[in-house]
């Protein structure tokens, strides 16, 4: 692939997409202690940068393709991108999704057009069965990733941010297949050499970071909160791409990950599924390595599952001690209970949950455990809380 692809790409999509904002943080960028701007592909209208590939795709085939129609194997971002775009293009196009699919995701896609076929458990057996309907019915496979036409189209994501922020230093960007930053890379380079890339990858899916280090390729076979790249193996085309244009890969983990999806959300106030938040987390994972410079995070989607969400602002609170779970044992006798409620009000703090068990309890027959949960300010609070209670003589346990 060459960077005129991508300045193609950039031609045909002009107007069809949306030039998504690149806004600065100063917020996060205090927090790191680097220049941090966020790049807002989430504010795509079907939420996530695969628009760019997906519509480019469908823009270079010829009639015959187009009236024939076009298939992918997807459960998320690129099944609902292909379907839209090739709706509005009055393209036929046949997604192939796992059985293990969310609901919402496939109603999604139906919303958008594309006839929905559920089959395979795992990737292979889907792309097989994506392969064997393409052949059969002559349909132009749209692969999410590892297709130079899907590939030069994100790459103007790449193009946009120098055209935004010319003073770009670093770009970091989240990898699965590794399409996104093939594309990235591939235009940012061709621009300005002196510009760093960096990928970032989930360390239960670490396929591209083993193939980048020259390490042996391991995967967890989990889930994980950053679906989005939970790829094994990177691309045929995207490797090369990743080994000549980009500085390094880095991973971060589950918690870290989930930690970012929480301060986008509080600090920025912007959606971001689990593959978006993955550059931040790097960056204050690895906040050395940016200190100072000018980091543009390429927030890649904002496609999340809202139990997703929900559970992570809850343990994103807790582990904030704005939401403190404590057992607390208290004399089983009348107005025991009355007591412990009237010292919590007075140390100025809610109760959210609690569970009084008397009969089960195990431990002593004249007492009885309470546990709690708290709505509190923050750390300083939680201290205060447990040392008064303490002080007061009730035995307190915080739960693991």
């Amino acid at each position: 692939m060459n960077p005129a692809e991508v300045a193609a790409a950039r031609d045909r999509l002009a107007g069809q997409i949306m030039r998504t904002p690149l806004l600065p943080s100063r917020t996060l960028s205090a927090i790191v202690g680097a220049q941090v701007f966020l790049k807002f592909e989430n504010l795509q209208f079907t939420a996530s940068f695969k628009e760019r590939g997906a519509l480019n795709c469908l823009l270079c085939l010829g009639d015959a393709e187009r009236r024939r129609g076009v298939i992918a194997m997807s459960a998320g971002n690129h099944a609902q991108a292909l379907a839209y775009h090739a709706a509005r293009l009055g393209i036929p196009a046949r997604i192939v999704m796992p059985r293990h699919t969310p609901n919402v995701k496939v109603a999604q896609t139906r919303v958008f057009g594309a006839t929905v076929d559920l089959h395979g458990n795992e990737f292979d057996e889907t792309r097989a069965f994506t392969e064997a309907l393409a052949a059969e019915h002559g349909l132009t496979l749209v692969h999410p990733f590892d297709d130079p036409r899907v590939i030069a189209g994100q790459g103007t994501l790449g193009l946009e941010i120098l055209e935004q922020l010319p003073e770009t230093e670093m770009v970091v960007v989240p990898v699965g297949g590794g399409g996104l930053i093939g594309g990235v890379a591939l235009a940012v380079k061709s621009e300005r050499p002196d510009v760093r890339v960096l990928g970032v990858q989930m360390e239960r899916f670490p396929g591209a970071w083993c193939a980048f280090h020259g390490v042996e390729a391991v995967s967890g076979g989990l889930s994980t909160v950053a679906e989005g790249i939970a790829v094994k193996t990177p691309g045929r085309l995207t490797l090369p791409l990743l080994r000549q244009h980009v500085d390094d890969l880095l991973l971060v983990g589950e918690q870290q990950v989930e930690q970012a999806v929480f301060q986008l959300l509080e600090i920025e106030k912007t959606v971001v599924e689990g593959a978006g938040a993955a550059p931040l987390a790097a960056v204050v994972a690895h906040a050395a390595r940016f200190a100072g410079r000018k980091v543009v995070l390429v927030l890649s989607g904002g496609n999340i599952d809202m139990m997703i969400l929900a559970s992570v602002v809850q343990r994103g609170m807790l582990r904030s001690h704005r939401l403190l779970r404590l057992e607390v044992e208290v004399p089983d006798v009348p107005g025991g209970l009355a007591d412990l409620t009237r010292l919590l009000a007075d140390l100025d703090s809610n109760i959210v949950e609690i569970r009084h068990q008397r009969l089960l309890d195990s431990g002593s027959v004249r007492s009885t455990m309470v546990e709690l949960l708290l709505q509190l300010r923050g750390e300083e609070q939680a201290g205060e809380i447990r040392a008064a209670l303490v002080a007061r003589g009730y035995a307190v346990r915080v739960p693991a």
